[in-house]
């Protein structure tokens, strides 16, 4: 029998995870697992048959948070186009995606990696767009230590086309993604992904389908993706109704909803996360509550981009499974769940509103650990602090900053938190974060080679900028219109693509 070290953390307090409260105590770990959780008074029991004792006096031991959409590759993008509508601001992400190399994919890995330690973040979703480079995203995730959902993009239908945009077709091809298209090399790309998981993920690593949008895929695609999940034993990632203009067109191509046509097609499942889900009516709160699915709220990118709100008392009152998430660094900002928890907490918050329904800081937090664990598709991670369990800790130090006059309540946590409260990461019983040093890489020399790469993707845009800025008339006389049908000339309302009552005439 190998030996496994045992590690004792004593004197602070523990939050289990979605349901408990926090109590003073614990926890023994023993070699990648949580051996106990103890309190006060088994401290000293557990400490004499440990390897090594660390006292965490005011600190808060509890489940690492976990972001439900990244796009790793965008983190080299920071400083660019933010201000622009979904579909628009695409080409410009495009743009600079078309510069990339395979080191500059791998260090905007590593620099995502980083970010994500600094904050606490022991998990998260990869929703990768550069399905042709994803063995070197891989490869720097490994290194970090993290647990990561690594869902590869698909698609054949553009945005262009679905949402009959009329843009400059010479144009669009110039700056077109370069991700396979063909059913067959897609599988290709799934079976050398899966391989490189299979072989060196060191079961940190979960592969996901991750087709861009159930409306960028063809028929074909559709069958392709079910074909990926049941071939390789997998859940999926995708996009999912972010903007009035997606949901007109699902609306059109399903007239009984998109979330009954996946449903019809076995896509609909407790193995399924969806990004955003802002267009969704009580039909689709249903099906998707029904299905056991989670849904990412991603509030600062929906907010940068004028995606809309999404109404998240409503969802969790239909029974929906909510995850945050915080989608591209040029479009949601920092990878700070602190900063989204926050937004959750506050969202829905209207003048006159009920304020016995505001959403309340125990299921946010619940949100941003033990129910963003169940959507990174990897068994071993449930997003609890329990015997058995894998010790994936983070220790948040309630003696400092923001914390440092509140009582040590979970609403203080949501509330006053941030990334510097972040005290030590663990995952799988190692360190990634130690009293504030990052253990498992060079921090500086990534940061600076990420710098150079960022700078040489922005040079290589500057080349189809212009092309790109052409395309602001034609798309702006196309938004007016798409628009002008569902915006109220009262109040300014913007409604879905089903009939609704405006705010101004309630009735």
């Amino acid at each position: 029998m190998t030996w496994q070290k045992r590690l004792c953390l004593k004197g602070g307090a523990v939050w289990r995870g979605a349901g408990s409260k926090i109590q003073e105590g614990g926890l023994l770990i023993k070699g990648t697992d949580i051996e106990a959780v103890f309190t006060p008074a088994d401290a000293e029991a557990a400490a004499s048959g440990s390897d090594e004792v660390v006292d965490v006096g005011g600190k808060l031991l509890l489940p690492p948070l976990i972001d439900c959409h990244v796009h790793s590759n965008s983190t080299l993008l920071r400083g660019t186009e933010n201000s622009l509508p979904l579909e628009l601001w695409s080409y410009h992400a495009i743009n600079y995606g078309r510069g990339s190399t395979d080191d500059g994919v791998r260090y905007a890995a590593l620099l995502t990696d980083i970010e994500m330690i600094r904050n606490g973040i022991g998990g998260f979703i990869d929703h990768f767009p550069q399905t042709h480079r994803a063995a070197q995203a891989i490869d720097a995730h490994v290194q970090s230590g993290l647990r990561v959902g690594f869902a590869p993009f698909f698609a054949d239908l553009w945005d262009e086309d679905i949402l009959e945009i009329p843009l400059d077709r010479d144009v669009v091809q110039k700056i077109a993604p370069l991700a396979p298209k063909r059913p067959q090399e897609i599988r290709a790309a799934f079976e050398r992904i899966a391989l490189q998981i299979s072989s060196g993920g060191e079961g940190r690593i979960s592969l996901l389908a991750g087709p861009n949008a159930p409306q960028r895929c063809s028929e074909e695609l559709w069958e392709l993706w079910r074909d990926l999940q049941s071939d390789f034993d997998i859940g999926s990632h995708t996009h999912f109704l972010e903007t009035l203009p997606q949901a007109k067109a699902a609306s059109k191509r399903w007239p009984d909803g998109l979330t009954k046509a996946l449903d019809d097609a076995g896509l609909l499942h407790g193995r399924l996360s969806l990004a955003h889900g802002i267009w969704i009516d009580d039909r689709d709160r249903e099906r998707i509550a029904k299905a056991e699915c989670t849904v990412s709220y991603n509030p600062l990118s929906n907010a940068m981009l004028g995606s809309g709100r999404k109404r998240v008392r409503d969802d969790i009152g239909a029974g929906v499974k909510i995850a945050l998430g915080t989608d591209c660094s040029n479009t949601g900002g920092r990878h700070d769940l602190f900063e989204i928890m926050r937004n959750m907490l506050v969202s829905g918050r209207d003048p006159g509103s009920d304020f016995d329904t505001w959403i309340q800081p125990e299921e946010v937090l619940a949100s941003a650990t033990t129910t963003g664990a169940g959507a990174l598709g990897n068994g071993r991670l449930t997003g609890m602090l329990e015997p058995g369990r894998r010790a994936d800790v983070l220790v948040l130090d309630f003696a400092t900053y923001g914390l440092a006059t509140s009582p040590l309540t979970v609403s203080s946590l949501v509330s006053h938190a941030d990334s510097r409260n972040v005290n030590s990461l663990m995952v799988d019983g190692r360190w990634l974060l130690k009293n504030g040093v990052i253990t498992v890489f060079d921090e500086k020399a990534i940061t600076a080679a990420a710098r150079v790469h960022a700078e040489e993707l922005r040079e290589l845009a500057r080349e189809r900028m212009a092309d790109v800025e052409s395309l602001r008339p034609a798309y702006g006389a196309w938004q007016a219109g798409v628009f002008s049908a569902h915006r109220c000339p009262t109040c300014g309302q913007t409604n879905g693509p089903a009939p609704q009552t405006y705010a101004c005439s309630p009735g």
